[in-house]
């Protein structure tokens, strides 16, 4: 009877040191790991609901006269961060807008409607012409409390028509994309006194070591190597290059950025 007690007490004596082993260890994780007790809280920069007409697009009244347009800027509905912004009278220039553009057929720069014909998870979408008379820029407006985390982007039917058939809207310039060929969105981040502080690159089209894509759906584009930048500008190469520079349109579309709580 005794030897039965005391393998009890034995029993009862392993249980609780195993116990405080494992409250130990959980302790242990959550002061190596605090984050892990909650996520980091995330901004989605959203224009649903700003446009009352369908198919339209937002273009501005008042700029500064740059070249053969006028610049100015906007921000999204939260004030989060701001877009560069061309026009001339009601026709957009280049930078950013935002569409609620369907038209997934006609070719030529006045469509600005992404291929996919609506936004990735509403109507509204922000389509860009990025090249060196028209900057497009995002300037995150409140670097204190958010960083950049990435957007999901695609191409607009516009530069889409003229890869994937040569069909630019009559002007001539671009060739059908074939073996060997790529169009590139570069993102590249900028500190506030304006130096760079990398760069990463997407694949808009990409017809290398026998692929032949040109992409017609959104896709996430990943700037977490830019996260700290104070804002970002776009550039766009193609292998298709003429006498004048590249051939392929400088558009892309651009839907739900996101930004991380710092």
């Amino acid at each position: 009877m005794n030897q039965l007690k005391q393998l009890g007490q034995m029993k009862k004596l392993v249980w609780f040191w195993a116990a405080l082993l494992c409250v130990s260890l959980w302790n242990c994780s959550d002061d190596e790991n605090p984050a892990s007790e909650e996520q980091k809280e995330e901004a989605v920069i959203s224009f649903e609901g700003e446009l009352s007409e369908p198919n339209s697009s937002f273009i501005a009244t008042e700029g500064e006269v740059d070249g053969f347009y006028q610049r100015t800027s906007f921000s999204d509905p939260q004030a989060l961060v701001a877009f560069s912004h061309y026009f001339s009278g009601q026709s957009f220039g280049g930078g950013f807008t935002y569409t609620n553009g369907t038209d997934v057929t006609t070719s030529g720069y006045t469509n600005l409607s992404a291929i996919t014909g609506a936004g990735r998870d509403g109507s509204v979408y922000l389509t860009s012409n990025a090249n060196e008379y028209t900057p497009a820029r995002i300037t995150n407006l409140q670097v204190g409390k958010y960083r950049f985390k990435g957007a999901w982007v695609t191409n607009t039917t516009y530069d889409y028509l003229a890869m994937k058939d040569g069909n630019d809207g009559g002007i001539g310039l671009v060739r059908k994309f074939g073996v060997g060929d790529w169009f590139i969105l570069t993102a590249v981040g900028h500190a506030s006194d304006d130096s760079e502080i990398g760069r990463v690159d997407f694949y808009l089209a990409d017809f290398r070591d026998g692929n032949s894509m040109i992409l017609d759906t959104w896709e996430w584009f990943d700037w977490s190597e830019l996260a700290d930048a104070s804002y970002i500008t776009f550039e766009m190469s193609s292998s298709d290059i003429g006498d004048f520079g590249m051939n392929t349109p400088s558009y892309f579309c651009m839907d739900d950025i996101t930004l991380q709580e710092n």
